[in-house]
């Protein structure tokens, strides 16, 4: 197959040329217009297709690293065929899966069923991240890790496993596991809050309620609270940078724990840590106007409106290196109880692009900036081979893009079984025109799912 005409994202700009795609992998490029180069790669084109991609814009496939493809026993929400194909539609075309599942991937049987429900059911390629076992049962996880698994996700809110996420030797357990294989920790960092303090709080506005309910000051302690423990086992064990644990802080929302981060990552360079941040913590705060408060309600909470502003002030600075969606669908049905008993989360794959590109259209965000939280720097960070650039001899995963009239995003059109969004009826000048997995266009009607299960044993 190749791809003439199109706007290659490569090395930071834009350049017009030509790509042929060879068995699913980019084997050639041409920065050149000459006709005697597209006459060259036509005569290595095995397929004889030709697509001409006039005035649109070639990116890599984007990198998702936090989402909730759901199934098993929440297929009403999600299945890996709607959350995937979302996906697809959107432009992702790797995604890390999020163990929060019933029931939990937590052991060894259970992360082999839920990735053989995945076979053969995904149009993008996914990652799983498991959960810990019960006791941090280092056989098990053991065993976990050499199913290929991502890394291991921990919710100190609600456990998956009955572990107190809050006593240090479990936290310093876990690193110590985390160290020796070289798996990452992903964490959801959130101090938990006392049954009697929830009680007290006083009937407010829904988002602020649920903001106050989760303040800004709980997540900063856990983040604070993993920093000095990671210390600690880097000192107790005397351990050399290449054995540092590996952590990795999911959705970071706030001000206060991205100064903490920070702070640390400046201070001690070789920490293994990393950060991703939502879209929605970017791009809304909990001023939002939504018909339904409920679709705005998401853990950690939107925040007051300076965060999400001095966050996005923070990508532009290069300071923010990754992006993950949390893509958590629930149904209507669930979103329209009262709000203590409506689930948080909300999808986000097909507003996620839209959104962070538009705001490219609108020079308020480098194009070289949204590829490499989308899709470099992942690659990067949890060294996905051949992924993540648009280079000779990387896989053929390739966003297509189009600049057109500004149009309102529409939740009821969603590919993804959840219909609705705080961002329904945002606009957006992005349209997504073609999206490839390995040289197969995965965003057009009646495509079989060809989506792949990354596995990462060593």
């Amino acid at each position: 197959m190749i791809l003439k005409n199109g706007k290659i994202y490569n090395e930071g700009t834009l350049r017009k040329g030509i790509i042929l795609i060879e068995s699913g992998i980019i084997s050639h490029i041409r920065f050149d217009s000459q006709p005697e180069s597209l006459e060259e790669l036509k005569r290595k084109n095995q397929d004889n297709q030709i697509i001409d991609c006039k005035n649109k814009i070639i990116l890599p496939g984007i990198i998702d690293i936090h989402a909730h493809l759901r199934d098993m026993g929440q297929s009403y929400k999600e299945t890996f065929q709607t959350g995937t194909k979302a996906a697809a539609y959107s432009g992702i075309t790797t995604i890390f899966n999020m163990p929060n599942t019933v029931p939990p991937a937590t052991s060894p049987y259970q992360v082999r069923k839920w990735m053989k429900k995945a076979e053969k059911n995904i149009f993008s390629d996914v990652g799983f991240i498991a959960g810990i076992p019960p006791e941090i049962n280092y056989d098990q996880m053991k065993e976990i890790v050499e199913l290929g698994v991502i890394g291991f996700k921990i919710y100190p809110l609600s456990p998956l496993s009955p572990i107190i996420w809050t006593d240090s030797e479990n936290i310093q357990q876990l690193l110590g596991f985390s160290s020796e294989f070289q798996k990452p920790i992903f964490i959801h960092p959130d101090w938990p809050l006392t049954h009697e303090m929830k009680e007290e709080q006083v009937d407010i506005d829904i988002l602020k309620l649920h903001n106050k309910l989760y303040p800004p000051k709980k997540e900063a302690k856990y983040v604070n609270f993993i920093l000095e423990n990671y210390y600690t086992i880097i000192s107790d064990k005397d351990l050399k940078g290449d054995k540092y644990p590996l952590v990795h802080f999911c959705h970071i929302s706030c001000k206060d724990s991205f100064v903490l981060i920070r702070d640390a990552l400046n201070k001690y360079p070789l920490l293994n840590i990393s950060f991703e941040v939502t879209p929605h913590h970017l791009l809304l705060s909990n001023e939002i106007k939504l018909k339904n408060k409920n679709y705005g309600k998401v853990l950690p909470p939107l925040r007051a409106p300076e965060h999400s502003r001095f966050l996005f002030e923070q990508l532009n600075k290069n300071n923010i290196s990754l992006i993950g969606t949390d893509h958590a669908p629930h149904t209507i049905k669930e979103k329209s109880e009262n709000y203590y008993k409506a689930p948080s989360g909300f999808p986000g794959f097909e507003t996620y692009p839209l959104m962070l590109l538009d705001k490219v259209c609108k020079y308020q965000l480098s194009l070289s900036k949204f590829v490499s939280v989308a899709s470099e720097n992942p690659a990067k960070r949890f060294n996905l081979k051949n992924k993540g650039f648009i280079k000779e001899g990387y896989d053929a995963d390739l966003l297509i893009i189009d600049r057109i009239s500004s149009y309102p995003i529409e939740a009821t059109t969603f590919y993804s079984k959840a219909k609705f969004s705080p961002f329904n009826g945002s606009y957006t000048e992005v349209q997504v025109w073609k999206v490839f997995l390995r040289g197969i266009e995965i965003n057009k009607r009646d495509q079989e799912p060809t989506g792949r299960i990354i596995k990462k044993t060593h």
